[in-house]
């Protein structure tokens, strides 16, 4: 979210199986599950053609400016504002505004916000002026952005900006919440994030987590959303209350998604792209559906920022949000928590039941374990079977792997790697930890427990 604040004023390449979902509908039940959009004014896209009204519950628009002596500096737009609440309304989305953000014409807003409350006065006419905005543009709510308190008589004066406006937004059935920070430790967050009292976190609605922007190289990497959720849970925030930020941008070229995606639509199933002068470290696909099933597991929604940076066809990140969240409900609870996944090179490994080719499961040592001719054939490997020795042979260009039934090793080019396990036949399909297969063809293999994803690169 900050880089668009700093800068305010300024595939189809198909997975190995890439299910076709329908779009989602979500229910009064489901919108507990919250997806949540910024729009930001600078953009000049029609809202008919850039807002994917049916994959979203709640709209942020962003910002409205405060001012030292409480008043508000008016948004510029105002009409395109009114158009969004209005077609926002008629397609049971909320909005919110969204007040502050990191600078305003290129200075940061955080001394702004300051010297507003520090004064009973100036705060007082803070809050009626924002009641006056929000029911002008009939809002469902705020959302403050204030770029970032600091511990002491600065965390005391947001806090009762937070009362004070909370209460006043409470009497009116509308929503208070907040941008904060994520958090690249469990226990231990930036001191802008200790400042925000727990009284402050008791009258947020929730809090949407900007888990981005963190580095450059790990501008938005899947541990960070796992690391920030698991702080202010550990902070004593329910579940219930914490939304998870993912970015449509990319770091540091600062391109939009739909950007990097109109140059190679293979683009939206990494993460990196090289670039000149600047390389892009961003989310695609199987990151933010990633995210979105970490988020379905132990937060309660996901923040896109900026949804005017996606695209709106087959590649849209809001189109993956949407149809993890309807692949997550078609199954029973138990099935998901059980489920695993596997992401190679980007892309999506599915498998399906009446496929016939095996299922992943976790077996009692807690080894993740996948049948191997799907996997080994999605990288371009030659897979056969030796019955009569009972190997399975795998060839890829000079590498040849061969897998022995019921022994601790697998061979590659005739070197032997012992493994801690071994491999088996299981209803006519051969299983082994795939760790140990593409370690052997000079892969990496990386296991996220949080989403039970298997993650596999060779880049």
């Amino acid at each position: 979210m900050m880089r668009l604040k700093k800068i305010f004023s300024w595939i189809l390449v198909c997975t190995c199986i890439f299910m076709t979902i329908p779009s989602y509908a979500f229910s009064e039940e489901d919108k507990d599950f919250k997806v949540v959009g910024y729009y930001s004014e600078i953009f000049k896209d029609p809202i008919d053609k850039n807002v994917q009204f049916d994959k979203l519950t709640h709209i942020i628009y962003a910002f409205l400016i405060p001012a030292e002596d409480g008043s508000l500096i008016g948004i510029e737009k105002p009409e395109k504002l009114k158009e969004l609440v209005e077609k926002g309304h008629k397609n049971q989305v909320k909005v919110l505004i969204a007040i502050g953000g990191w600078s305003y014409k290129n200075i940061p807003l955080d001394a702004t916000f300051e010297k507003m409350a520090a004064e009973d006065e100036t705060r007082k006419r803070f809050i009626a002026q924002v009641m006056k905005f929000v029911d002008e543009y009939d809002l469902d709510g705020v959302e403050i952005d204030w770029e970032y308190p600091d511990i002491g008589v600065s965390s005391q004066n947001y806090e009762k900006l937070v009362l004070g406006l909370s209460e006043a937004l409470k009497e009116k059935g509308k929503y208070l919440t907040a941008a904060l920070n994520g958090a690249w430790s469990e226990n231990e967050g930036p001191s802008v994030s200790k400042a925000i009292t727990e009284n402050c976190l008791k009258a947020f609605d929730w809090i949407s987590v900007m888990a981005y922007d963190m580095n450059n190289e790990q501008h938005s990497p899947f541990w960070f959303a796992q690391t920030s959720i698991a702080y202010w849970i550990n902070r004593g925030v329910p579940k219930g209350k914490i939304v998870i930020g993912v970015p449509f941008y990319a770091r540091p070229s600062w391109k939009q998604y739909r950007d990097l995606v109109a140059e190679d639509k293979e683009n939206a199933y990494k993460d990196h792209v090289k670039g000149d002068p600047l390389d892009s470290y961003y989310n695609g696909i199987n990151t933010i559906k990633e995210k979105t099933r970490l988020a379905l597991k132990n937060a309660s929604g996901v923040m896109t920022f900026d949804m005017n940076e996606d695209t709106m066809d087959d590649l849209s990140l809001l189109k993956a949000i949407n149809d993890t969240i309807y692949e997550v409900k078609s199954i029973p609870e138990k099935e998901f928590n059980k489920k695993i996944y596997c992401v190679i090179n980007g892309h999506e490994l599915t498998f399906g039941k009446d496929e016939n080719m095996g299922m992943p499961f976790i077996d009692n040592n807690n080894r993740t374990l996948m049948p191997v001719r799907k996997p080994l054939e999605m990288i371009g490997a030659t897979v056969s079977f030796d019955g009569k020795n009972h190997i399975v042979r795998a060839i890829k260009e000079d590498v040849i792997l061969e897998i022995p039934m019921n022994e601790d090793y697998i061979k590659v080019n005739d070197k032997i790697l012992k493994m801690d396990t071994k491999a088996f036949i299981k209803n006519g399909r051969t299983y082994i930890p795939l760790k140990y297969v593409f370690e052997g063809f000079g892969y990496n293999v990386e296991w996220h427990e949080a989403s039970r994803t298997v993650v596999v690169s060779n880049k």
